[in-house]
Order: C-alpha cells, then sequence, then structure tokens
C-alpha cells in the first residue's frame, strides 16, 4: 500500500488569505494538490491534514467524492508544519509501505510525478528509504519515505529541522531524481507566487 499526506494546516501568513481555497481553475488550490495524489493510480490512500480553518476547507473538499481520500485535524498545527507530518503519519494504516509528504500548496505537481518516484523507489527498493525529486538542483516534491521510517519520525523533537534531519542522518539511503518539470519546486507562499503560477498555467 502506498499513501499520500498533503499538508494543509497552516495559517498563509504570508499570503494573507487562505491560500488553500484560492481559485485554481475550478477547483481550489488545495483541491488540486489533492487530486494530484488521488488520480495517481499507485497512490492507495491520500491523507489530508488540516488545521487552520478546518471546517472550511473540509467542507470544500467534501463536496466531491474522493474515494481515496481522509481528512485529519491537527489541532497542533500553530506548532509548526512538522506537528502535521507526524499527524499525518499517524493516521496511516499499517499496511502501508511508503508514503508521499507534500504540501496543499504546490497545485502544479501532476499525478505523473507520483507514479514516476514511485517507478524509481520500486526499481531500487532495495538501496532506498527516500526519493527526492529535484528541479535544476533544487529539491522538490512529493517527496517519498520508506514506511520504516515512520516510528523515528514521530520519536523525533520539534525543535530540530524535521524531515531535514531524517534525510540528513539516511543520506546514504537517499536517492535525487533529476525532474524535467519546475512544477515539483514551486510553491504558493506569497501573492506574486499565485499570480505568477496563474500566469504559468494559462500559458499551458
Amino acid at each position: 500500500m502506498i499513501a499520500a499526506i498533503i499538508l494543509g494546516a497552516g495559517e498563509s501568513t504570508r499570503m494573507g488569505t487562505l491560500k488553500q481555497l484560492l481559485p485554481w481553475g475550478n477547483r481550489t488550490v488545495i483541491e488540486a494538490s489533492v487530486d494530484a495524489a488521488c488520480r495517481a493510480p499507485e497512490v492507495d490512500r491520500v491523507v489530508v491534514v488540516l488545521g487552520h480553518e478546518a471546517d472550511r476547507i473540509k467542507a470544500v473538499l467534501e463536496e466531491t467524492h474522493r474515494p481515496k481520500l481522509s481528512i485529519t485535524v491537527n489541532p497542533d498545527y500553530k506548532l509548526g508544519m512538522f506537528t502535521s507530518v507526524k499527524a499525518g503519519i499517524r493516521s496511516l494504516d499499517e499496511k502501508v509501505r511508503a508514503f508521499f509528504i507534500a504540501p496543499a500548496d504546490q497545485p502544479e505537481v501532476r499525478s505523473k510525478d507520483y507514479s514516476d518516484i514511485l517507478q524509481v523507489f520500486q526499481s531500487r527498493e532495495e538501496h532506498v528509504d527516500i526519493v527526492i525529486p529535484a528541479y535544476e538542483g533544487r529539491g522538490g516534491h512529493p517527496t517519498l519515505f520508506r514506511a520504516s521510517l515512520s516510528e523515528e519520525i514521530l520519536d523525533m523533537p520539534y525543535d530540530g529541522n524535521g524531515l531535514r534531519d531524517v534525510i540528513e542522518k539516511h543520506r546514504d539511503r537517499v536517492i535525487r531524481v533529476k525532474m524535467d518539470y519546475p512544477g515539483i519546486v514551486h510553491d504558493l507562499d506569497t501573492k506574486e507566487d499565485y499570480r505568477q503560477a496563474l500566469t504559468r498555467r494559462n500559458k499551458a
């Protein structure tokens, strides 16, 4: 079983408005991010972690039937994104073999990206624990983690560097996959980020 955790609990402080619900075509930003994972045929379950304005975002997500999707609310979201990572991992089925982690503010990520990353993992599974997609040397999302790392991640303190510490510790079992698609590194932190993303989308 392969899972995907979509992190959508943030307060959108730099954006100045709730970026998860910004329009993205005929959907919202978070729906585009969630649907990329849901539509990847190899992904069996998608967990979206909510926090700030959880009821409002949940209502939007539930307007469309998504059989793979479940929603987890993180009451500790104000303590940082790593609390949402842990909340997502805690909600996974014990049968999960590996899981993706991706932020909800990357609507340009495609289902194909999930499939391509998983293919790399499966082809070298005996030798890899983490697969990171990269565009022009910059790490992006979704990042894939072997499920055997779950307990280690859950036991990590909140005053460290979160998943970066995990990646560094296991660097000899990390693969960085060169991708030719810049959407894996485009997130939406500011209004200018959103404007540029819409421009790219309209040109596509």
